[in-house]
């Protein structure tokens, strides 16, 4: 019996997906949960699970090709593996009854051993036995074949272990015998990082794991495409207008300091309580109108070697400071490494793009589709200003540039949206109050 592998939906937005590496090949055996191909999807890299055991009988999409969802691209045959399983089942519950015949079998020559041990007792010693003490050297051996079994994973009489089929192609690659390798997964399962740490403690050396292991530069082609087309679609649907507001960052990085938070944490933190000020700029427009979303996702923008990437803080309307913190490195960390997966990536209501670290004074951003606005962010540049007693100083200025839909906002909703999120980086106070209480509570 064959099961088809189809190229699977990994998120709400994909349409297709490209091969970026199959981690099998034709007559592989797999089993569930193995790793069989490495899929790129409109969000991100991923990596397929086999979900049956099997042999692969056929690859339909060679790597690097890009098909729609749903289309077949692999033929995998179970029936041979079932009926292995059911076997394999078998021949356990013979050997589970041989096991147990041979157990009480034991136990009764043991209880006539007993019953003998006082007649044994009584044959004498021989003198010779006192110099035959030496047993500690010859006990030592075993302990150290053991110890080197643990290490090694090396196994009696030449066992073969059981191994995915990609780290049995990378054991045959890497010259590593399986027979000495000790696996990590399920059931003493050998993984392909079982492999890579067996070959980097092997003549080889660790540099040959490091150099395995090193992440890929170079943008994603398939995701500037996917980008590309998005912004498109964006820029010809979307009747875009910007307004922009100077603030006075002053208490903002003084405080930013003594808290260890970044300055985009308190601008996330301050357009997260714009936002519940101003429901309507947290809006999707869908089916020609704007729909207020009950939950503040704020979308970050996070450009990568493999190309930008909108990580989302979902839920966050109660998130403190540090939260905010916590949550958007951690999402910057994975953006970065490409391990971040769709949901993560999914149901932004409100973007923030914050190019300030580059040192861009201010930009436009293009709003996501179905929302209907993003914020862009600078970098604050030290400019002469005028305060309420008429006094001249320099102050750490930065512009804030809100994109808007105008099928959704007008101008005046942008502006006050704007002014409140002013107000709360002017006096960030405020925001440390609320987070300061949240974690107390």
């Amino acid at each position: 019996m064959a099961t088809e592998i189809t190229m699977p939906k990994l998120s709400d937005t994909m349409e297709e997906g490209t091969i970026l590496k199959w981690h099998v090949a034709e007559g592989d055996r797999i089993a569930r949960g193995d790793i069989i191909a490495e899929v790129e999807t409109d969000k991100a890299a991923m990596e397929m699970e086999a979900f049956e055991d099997g042999t692969v009988a056929a690859i339909k999409v060679a790597e690097g090709e890009t098909v729609p969802v749903g289309t077949l691209i692999a033929i995998l045959d179970v029936a041979a593996a079932k009926q292995e399983k059911k076997d394999k089942e078998e021949k356990q519950e013979k050997k589970d009854k041989e096991e147990k015949q041979e157990t009480e079998k034991e136990e009764k020559e043991e209880k006539k051993g007993t019953a003998r041990a006082p007649a044994a007792a009584k044959t004498p010693v021989k003198p010779e036995a006192a110099e035959e003490e030496p047993q500690p050297a010859a006990q030592g051996v075993a302990p150290a074949s053991r110890k080197e079994e643990a290490m090694t994973g090396a196994r009696p009489g030449g066992q073969t272990p059981p191994a995915s089929p990609a780290a049995r192609r990378l054991a045959r690659e890497k010259n590593v015998d399986l027979a000495r390798v000790r696996g990590s997964g399920p059931g003493g399962r050998i993984l392909v990082a079982d492999i890579e740490q067996a070959e980097a403690g092997a003549v080889k050396g660790p540099a040959t794991a490091s150099s395995a292991a090193a992440p890929t530069s170079g943008k994603s082609v398939k995701i500037r495409r996917i980008v590309a087309r998005k912004m498109v679609e964006a820029w010809e649907t979307i009747p875009h207008f910007y307004v922009t507001v100077a603030v006075d960052m002053t208490d903002v990085i003084r405080f930013r300091k003594d808290l260890k938070v970044s300055i985009n944490d308190f601008i996330v933190a301050a357009t997260i309580r714009s936002l519940q000020e101003h429901s309507w700029v947290n809006s999707h427009h869908l089916d020609g109108e704007a729909v207020e979303q009950a939950r503040i996702n704020i979308a970050m923008a996070v450009a990568t070697d493999r190309g930008l990437y909108n990580p989302v803080l979902k839920d966050c309307a109660a998130f403190s400071l540090r939260d905010i913190s916590r949550k958007s490195q951690s999402l910057a960390e994975k953006a970065h490494l490409g391990k971040l997966t769709p949901e993560e990536m999914q149901d932004g209501t409100f973007t923030i793009s914050n190019m300030g670290m580059l040192g861009v004074e201010s930009f436009s951003a293009i709003i996501t589709p179905p929302q209907v606005a993003a914020l862009a962010v600078g970098t604050a540049r030290g400019e002469l200003v005028v305060d309420e007693h008429g006094e001249s100083t320099i102050a750490p200025i930065l512009r804030l540039t809100l994109s808007a839909d105008h099928r959704a906002l007008d101008g005046a909703d942008a502006a006050e949206f704007l002014a409140t999120l002013k107000s709360y980086l002017e006096a960030p106070v405020v925001l440390i109050a609320c987070g300061s209480a949240e974690e107390e509570a």
